[in-house]
């Protein structure tokens, strides 16, 4: 704010006037240069966060959102999960309370990943597991693979699938795992999800 004029003793009821009215108007001025300066980083804030919104979009093949109670699983990508390029998926299950006779995983059409049922190979406590059946079902995205006998309760499962190709988009994907156990007329059971990332090499430092 502007320094104040100092006011005459002798100019009278004029001046007195004149004084009140020149202070209304430097606060006046005062408030509108504080709301000027608010609606400014207002218009900046909007124009941000419209910014961001479609560069997430466009960054993210996977649109994640929240499951309450739905735990988030390890994995590993050997190769560090570039967009495009073959890669080997090590994704763990933890120990289940029932024996497992079949592991099947489920994505998002967008996760656009090519998976070789030739190459998938299911681990126990690090030792491969024999296998009935693998099915890879592209246009569901969904990859079945059943046990010849069924792993014991209380163990750690790790499902590896080698020679993937990679989605063609970088971005956060998540994949459903579920497991069937041996009980009569048994159910799939969700376990979790894999939040897998898939980069770009552009942003990557070798």
């Amino acid at each position: 704010m502007a320094l104040l004029p100092a006011r005459s003793a002798g100019s009278g009821a004029y001046a007195e006037v004149f004084w009140e009215v020149w202070v209304l108007r430097a606060v006046k001025r005062s408030w509108g240069l504080r709301l000027a300066r608010l609606g400014t980083r207002l218009i900046l804030a909007g124009l941000l966060v419209g910014a961001l919104s479609p560069l997430a979009k466009a960054q993210s093949g996977f649109v994640i959102t929240g499951s309450e109670g739905v735990p988030v699983l390890s994995y590993r990508l050997d190769f560090r999960g570039i967009r495009g390029r073959l890669d080997r998926y090590r994704l763990k299950i933890p120990p289940q309370d029932v024996a497992v006779a079949e592991v099947q995983i489920s994505a998002d059409r967008n996760f656009d990943a090519v998976i070789d049922p030739q190459n998938v190979r299911l681990e126990v406590e690090g030792k491969p597991v024999e296998l009935a059946e693998v099915y890879w079902d592209e246009e569901f995205r969904s990859l079945e693979v059943v046990a010849r006998q069924p792993i014991a309760a209380g163990q750690e499962i790790r499902l590896v699938l080698s020679n993937v190709r990679n989605p063609s988009a970088a971005g956060i994907y998540r994949v459903e795992a579920r497991v069937r156990g041996t009980e009569p007329n048994p159910l799939f059971r969700k376990v979790g999800n894999w939040l897998i990332t898939i980069d770009d090499p552009e942003r990557l430092t070798f």
